[in-house]
């Protein structure tokens, strides 16, 4: 955090560079003002869509998404921690149908405990992982680990519980949120991804997996905008092109790598995403109801955000008079967002292939700006 004043420095000196805009659908003037804002955190490539109930009313694509490939309307992107929301959008499907329990002991579900040391005796529930109250968090193991997948066992033998005791506080934690997915597997019987396409890509007509190498559309890179890079953090044509063995069957000890951050989809079916979660149709009122509600605070790392099921609540004078409904990703130097402004029926989501990751708290300065301009806050 300390170091973030000189990186907004470094990033409003470095030079920009005017990148190609294709205007797929919606206002040429609206959709520019977007792209100056895209121009001014220097995003190499991105996608915009603006949608309610009906459909995209406004949908640009900027720059590149893979080497002499330019952004379009079929780009797809990982995710990365909108990942959370889309997960949290299957939980409460199985929720419904009687599959899973939010609230049930996850204690033999797997064949592991997810209990904290320091208190056994406190059950570890679907609901606690997918709000970040578990007392689980991305400890130096679970970091170094990263792209090894170490068995989640050794892992939570090691440093990847918190201070505080379960139910006790809010530790925001990709290993946490990961081990849903493991929990679904216990619970159910089937592969993670497997009840993604059966309960949820499938139903919604999404082009989308938490595996790249199963998204037909073209996947996006990655990169770093700063330092800047001459490679790719994330290849897009690389991670498609690759097949792990086994994907398709369960694995309790390294699914945990899916359901926080590996979703990769286009922005047709974030959309259709975006629609399931902002009115009663696909999920019920109260399943909506549920995730939107405040199940722990924020304040400690961002003050405008609360956490709900896999979603952040989002209260910010300066950038919308309504609270807002949705989930941030950052990784490989891309910035993502989902947010939903239900009183309006109206969406907005940003799929960039490497933009500023500039930030006060958790929520990017680049993504504050698109808000408040969707907003009419700009």
């Amino acid at each position: 955090m300390r170091y973030l004043p000189l990186y907004r420095l470094l990033v409003r000196l470095m030079p920009g560079k005017r990148r190609g805009l294709h205007v797929i659908q919606g206002d040429p003037a609206m959709a520019e003002q977007f792209a100056a804002i895209y121009r001014r955190h220097r995003a190499r490539g991105a996608a915009l869509g603006l949608f309610d109930k009906d459909g995209l009313t406004c949908h640009l694509a900027y720059g590149q998404a893979r080497r002499n490939m330019p952004v379009d309307a079929q780009t797809a992107f990982r995710t990365a921690s909108v990942s959370k929301m889309v997960t949290a959008a299957l939980v409460m499907k199985l929720a419904e149908a009687g599959k899973i329990d939010l609230d049930a002991d996850l204690e033999g579900v797997l064949p592991y405990s997810l209990r904290h040391p320091a208190a056994p005796e406190i059950p570890i529930t679907l609901r606690m992982l997918m709000t970040h109250t578990a007392a689980i968090r991305d400890g130096r193991a679970y970091i170094a680990s990263l792209g090894q997948e170490a068995p989640a066992d050794s892992l939570l033998a090691q440093d990847s519980h918190t201070a505080h005791l379960p139910g006790a506080g809010c530790e925001y934690s990709n290993f946490g949120v990961g081990l849903a997915a493991c929990a679904l597997e216990g619970m159910t019987g089937a592969s993670f991804e497997a009840l993604a396409q059966t309960w949820l890509f499938g139903p919604l007509g999404m082009d989308a997996s938490y595996y790249p190498h199963r998204v037909a559309s073209p996947l996006a890179d990655a990169w770093r905008i700063l330092p800047p890079s001459p490679a790719p953090a994330f290849d897009g044509k690389t991670r498609q092109g690759s097949l792990k063995a086994g994907w398709d069957q369960p694995d309790p000890f390294t699914h945990y790598s899916l359901a926080q951050g590996n979703c990769c989809m286009d922005m047709n079916s974030a959309v259709r995403l975006g629609q399931a979660l902002m009115a009663p149709g696909f999920l019920s009122a109260e399943s909506l109801d549920a995730m939107r509600a405040p199940a722990a605070s924020l304040a400690h790392r961002d003050p405008a955000l609360t956490q709900g099921i896999g979603t952040f609540l989002l209260t910010d004078a300066a950038l919308s008079p309504r609270r807002l409904f949705g989930h941030q990703g950052m990784a490989y130097g891309a910035v993502h967002m989902i947010f939903l402004d239900v009183e309006r029926g109206l969406g907005i989501i940003s799929f960039t292939t490497g933009v500023s990751e500039a930030r006060e708290h958790i929520l990017a300065d680049v993504n504050k700006a698109l808000i408040a301009a969707w907003q009419g806050r700009a």
